[in-house]
């Protein structure tokens, strides 16, 4: 467990992977290293939702045309989707709760680039 990390730093870390709410903890004042590793994860996370999201557009407006087989295949990308971000922002929330640091597998590394303190 971090002991740098207070009460406050695990809330605005655990806000960091609920999607739009990333933008809250990206804009408080006083950030330690704990709430900045989160910000990042989270704000990476988010942008891959929206990446997503418009690769879902593309995908609906290509494979979405073809009569059966387009709307089993975006049910199964989406629920897909769904469920690679909801374990990735399930595990990194509860993380930023219990005041540990998390790497998010493959994403950590793009993370750590982004200019965020």
């Amino acid at each position: 467990m971090d002991q740098e990390a207070t009460i406050r730093d695990r809330w605005l870390g655990a806000l960091s992977y609920l999607s739009i709410l990333v933008f809250i903890p990206l804009f408080a004042t006083g950030k330690s290293p704990f709430l900045t590793r989160h910000c990042r994860q989270g704000f990476a996370i988010f942008c891959l939702e929206v990446l997503g999201l418009f690769l879902l557009y593309i995908i609906d407006s290509t494979f979405g045309v073809i009569p059966f087989l387009g709307a089993v295949v975006m049910v199964l990308v989406r629920l897909a989707m769904f469920l690679g971000f909801l374990v990735m922002s399930t595990l990194g929330f509860s993380k930023a709760m219990f005041g540990e640091s998390w790497r998010v597998p493959y994403l950590d590394d793009w993370a750590e680039r982004l200019p965020i303190h």
